[in-house]
């Protein structure tokens, strides 16, 4: 019997893949879009979110957080760093990641999403 966790991963995946997220590569595109398109670095959090989680707006919470691997971790923390330095100079930088971000796990490959520790609570 398949658990929740797996179906829910694979309702990710699905909405990942709708948006044209297909590689490492379009991947990395679309995190780059979302720093580009923010006018703050709440609003490229939430992007974030929105971009592995399919019907964001009948989310009520989230208990957790998803895992990445760490070479994505660190290429997310460096757009917020990055973002952080041009339009917010007196925080500290990335600092919004590191306290609500995804977390990470040297378990998982390089660019993998892991949704085991975290629980979707919808509306």
């Amino acid at each position: 019997m398949e658990t929740t966790t797996k179906s829910f991963e694979r309702e990710c995946q699905k909405h990942m893949s709708n948006q044209g997220i297909t590689s490492k590569e379009k991947l990395q595109h679309q995190l780059q879009q979302i720093f580009e398109q923010a006018e703050h670095q709440q609003a490229a959090l939430i992007g974030l979110y929105k971009m592995i989680f399919p019907n964001w707006e009948r989310i009520e919470r989230l208990e957790g957080h998803p895992v990445v691997g760490r070479h994505m971790w660190r290429y997310i923390a460096n757009l917020f760093i990055d973002f952080d330095q041009r339009h917010h100079p007196k925080v500290f930088k990335g600092g919004l990641w590191v306290s609500t971000g995804f977390s990470s796990s040297n378990e998982l490959g390089p660019w993998e999403i892991s949704f085991d520790r975290c629980r979707v609570i919808y509306t």
